[in-house]
């Protein structure tokens, strides 16, 4: 099941051979070096950069390349142009709710030029742009945003993607339209190879059919501390959003149980004056952090404490009035339980 895409940028989703060639022709001209051709370079040009400009220009500052081959790119970039099936494989992804990441070489810059230009910077969830050697960075994506190695693939035109999916031990795509070569990719030995986006999107229609999610019923509560003030929660799971306590509810349990149990686990307050607020179908939101389909049983309580014990599942609570609660980023379904408090005060 793939849920998440890391896709590179040039040669992947853009072609930009002409411009990077130019650039590099131009670099390599101004210190007395043979000029290369289209397949020549695609042969000999590798990843991480470093390491090409300091086997072929040996005891040059790679700061001083760079500025060179960026001024005469970025003169050339507006030649730059999407790939068949690039547009139509995002637009996919944004349909059927899979994530998308860039880890790509590319300057941020320069990529949100011509990202914006082609009309495509809007499709992506988090931007790992300028990474020079992207295993330096593969592990931190994977972290950051809670991605299970099993369930993301990393789409890419070079051996160095390849061999940056291997090193995070995720699923990996070649596609061939970009800089290497079908004989190069397969030494790298990726786990799909594709023409183009359009047979990257037929693996994703055979890998990401959506499953079937049981519900799952929750509690929740709204919580009331001495002073009146309402308790909530920043948690990682609902993308970095604010919200309440609560948790699944245990087998033999019944939800006022579950509730107490819960709000001691996660907060270590103990609840007084429990009553039942409402129900809300919480199905796929693009808030949590994976696919679920949670019935939420939410309610209101008291606390006499207002010393908050936190467990590993919030980093940070805050007592709030009602109008600081809505001054904070909500997840939809807080905001929706809030709604309903203030309509029933």
């Amino acid at each position: 099941m793939i849920r998440n895409l890391i896709f590179d940028w040039s040669g992947t989703l853009v072609d930009d051979l002409t411009p990077v060639l130019t650039a590099t022709n131009h670099v390599f001209g101004l210190h007395g070096k043979p000029l290369f051709d289209r397949e020549t370079f695609r042969e000999r040009f590798y990843l991480p950069y470093k390491g090409f400009y300091e086997e072929h220009l040996p005891g040059i500052a790679l700061e001083g390349l760079e500025k060179i081959f960026r001024k005469v790119f970025r003169e050339n970039h507006h030649t730059v142009s999407l790939l068949p099936g690039a547009k139509e494989i995002l637009q996919y992804c944004q349909d059927n709710q899979l994530p998308i990441f860039l880890l790509s070489s590319v300057t941020q810059k320069d990529f949100l030029q011509q990202a914006k230009r082609l009309g495509v910077d809007h499709y992506f969830h988090k931007l790992y742009a300028g990474i020079v050697d992207k295993r330096e960075t593969i592990h931190s994506i994977l972290a950051d945003h809670h991605l299970r190695p099993d369930e993301t693939l990393f789409v890419g035109d070079m051996e160095h993607d390849i061999e940056t999916a291997r090193y995070g031990n995720i699923r990996s795509c070649a596609v061939l339209t970009g800089y290497d070569s079908l004989k190069k990719l397969q030494r790298a030995l990726p786990d799909h190879v594709a023409p183009d986006m359009f047979g990257v999107m037929k693996i994703l229609q055979r890998h990401s059919a959506p499953e079937t999610l049981p519900p799952t019923p929750t509690v929740g509560a709204l919580i009331l501390g001495p002073d009146q003030k309402l308790l909530m929660i920043h948690t990682l799971k609902w993308s970095g959003l604010w919200g309440i306590p609560g948790g699944k509810i245990k087998g033999g349990e019944s939800s006022e149980e579950a509730l107490r149990r819960e709000i001691i686990e996660e907060t270590g307050l103990k609840l007084q004056d429990i009553r039942f607020a409402l129900a809300q179908d919480c199905i796929r939101s693009k808030e949590f952090h994976k696919p679920a389909h949670f019935v939420l049983l939410n309610y209101i309580a008291h606390t006499r404490e207002n010393v908050v014990t936190l467990n590993a599942e919030a980093d940070e609570c805050r007592w709030c009035t009602l109008q600081e609660c809505y001054q904070l980023p909500l997840n939809t379904p807080t905001r929706i339980l809030l709604d309903w408090y203030k309509k029933n005060l």
